[in-house]
């Protein structure tokens, strides 16, 4: 699951896993979860996404534990993260190709949330109550994911705040570096990776930060500069962050950076950034803390001496800043095409209820015991770490739903520790965005045109293809062909939510 690892209460040790595994199936693999018990594996196909090289292998250990103790046979079509939200769209398009369990990245989508409100997908929140592990989901994420106030899927927990600076750390050495502790002192960093020979080559061939197309980094660097979180409610409206003078700010630097050649000049048609630092060309990455165990193996294969290490988040013009999440990152659906019935449904959800299990959150943080951690005093050790995130990691990450509060207690790698401990002082400092939970009928009709209008401009500006002018130019012109009225929409459904 998303980072956290973090472990926190106990049970027994997975090695117990095998035995409580054949008491499951020899009952029908019943638990404490809700809806009926099934007399052999149910099978649900599913759709879901993968980040590695390549997807996780359904014959591994792991996997076959997994699917052993929630009495399942899962038939998971694994898609690249890259094209999957195309993929997806694509597929309730032709709503009858539809797996039984749907992972969908961006259930704001308005084609999602239309396709919710005509009754493709099944409202599920009546049923969470009668689940073990289901009827503890936080309401707050619940509230998230809402349309119109009902819940139409089950989040995937992750922390408020995941993203930060991985960095690396040999160069850092190399070059004579402290970890960066302000916006200019990551500044300079970049510099330095960039035109200081950090990996001794002798060669000019490095880059101080790897961009790519996707805003989340754009936003966390205007983030640490003070601007709202896409949204601000300010003076009685609704004000979207390019608004506002911190996001001008952030942008004049982040074109600055473009400017002193210190990030790669092709990230508008670059769909990943951490290819330029698994190459070796790149010294700092900013996503996910957690991603420092699972992105990276690639370049830990070609220098086994390379050293990446994760540093706090940076403090700008107001102090440190972080732009918060959802506190979940993608959602699983149940479409109506392919679960038919009640009784369908309950399958699928007795199925998801049981990764919230002890046993599987120790399997999907710890692993299996003797091959991937050992247990002394009644805590988990990790044997090796990147055994785990091979093995068990990379193979269950995208099917971990709950935070790990009830997996095995133990000792982690310090790497870990640390990113865990930088991952919890994020939220203390996480800016919240208001508009969040609200829905605009503009936006949803014109959400993507009028996205493609301000993140077109914001490249031209960075580029240096648009100045300061042509950019408030373009915030005219969204404005002018719905973005008015989006402000509109979400400042009467705020209104509305301060009354309840």
């Amino acid at each position: 699951m998303q980072t956290k690892r973090i472990i926190k209460q106990g049970l027994m040790a997975a090695g117990a896993l095998s035995l409580a595994i054949t008491s499951a199936c020899a009952n029908g693999g019943e638990s404490k979860s809700g809806g009926a018990a099934a007399t052999g594996p149910v099978e649900i196909t599913m759709m879901n996404q993968y980040l590695t090289a390549e997807p996780p292998k359904m014959d591994s250990e792991p996997m076959k534990l997994l699917q052993e103790y929630t009495n399942t046979k899962l038939n998971v079509t694994w898609v690249p993260s890259a094209s999957y939200s195309e993929k997806v769209t694509a597929s309730i398009a032709v709503a009858g190709d539809l797996p039984k369990l749907l992972l969908v990245k961006d259930d704001r989508n308005p084609a999602i949330i239309e396709a919710a409100k005509a009754g493709l997908f099944w409202e599920v929140g009546p049923y969470l109550k009668d689940y073990a592990n289901l009827k503890t989901l936080d309401e707050a994420r619940l509230s998230n994911i809402s349309i119109e106030g009902k819940v139409y899927g089950i989040y995937r927990w992750r922390a408020i705040a995941r993203n930060g600076i991985i960095i690396r750390k040999d160069w850092l050495d190399n070059l004579g570096l402290q970890e960066p502790k302000t916006i200019d002192e990551l500044l300079n960093v970049f510099k330095a990776f960039t035109y200081n020979d950090p990996d001794k080559n002798g060669k000019n061939d490095t880059f101080g930060i790897s961009f790519d197309s996707n805003s989340s980094l754009i936003l966390h660097l205007l983030a640490a500069m003070g601007t709202p979180n896409l949204w601000a409610y300010q003076d009685g409206k609704m004000t979207p962050d390019f608004m506002t003078k911190p996001y001008m700010d952030g942008l004049k630097m982040i074109q600055q950076m473009f400017k002193d050649k210190v990030m790669n000049s092709d990230f508008p048609v670059v769909k990943d950034r951490t290819v330029l630092v698994n190459q070796g060309k790149a010294g700092v990455y900013i996503g996910a803390y957690d991603d420092l165990n699972a992105r990276f193996t690639d370049l830990f294969k070609a220098n086994p001496n390379a050293k990446l290490d994760t540093v706090a988040n940076v403090t700008g013009p107001g102090g440190v800043k972080v732009q918060a999440g959802s506190g979940y990152n993608s959602v699983f659906m149940i479409p109506k095409t392919s679960v038919k019935t009640e009784a369908e449904l309950k399958q699928v959800l007795a199925f998801i209820d049981k990764l919230g299990d002890e046993k599987v959150q120790t399997l999907m943080n710890w692993g299996i015991e003797g091959k991937h951690y050992k247990v002394d005093n009644g805590k988990a050790i990790r044997i090796d770490e990147k055994v785990y995130t091979d093995e068990v990691y990379n193979t269950l990450f995208q099917l971990m739903v709950f935070d790990g509060s009830k997996a095995l207690p133990g000792n982690v790698d310090p790497a870990v520790t640390k990113f865990n401990k930088l991952i919890a002082d994020n939220e203390k400092f996480a800016v919240p965005n208001p508009a969040l939970p609200l829905l605009s009928k503009t936006y949803m009709e014109k959400g993507k045109q009028l996205d493609q209008v301000m993140s077109d401009a914001r490249t031209k500006f960075i580029i240096g293809e648009l100045d300061e002018k042509g950019f408030e130019q373009a915030i005219a012109n969204w404005q002018k062909i719905g973005g008015d009225q989006v402000m509109a929409e979400y400042k009467v459904e705020y209104d509305k939510s301060l009354k309840k």
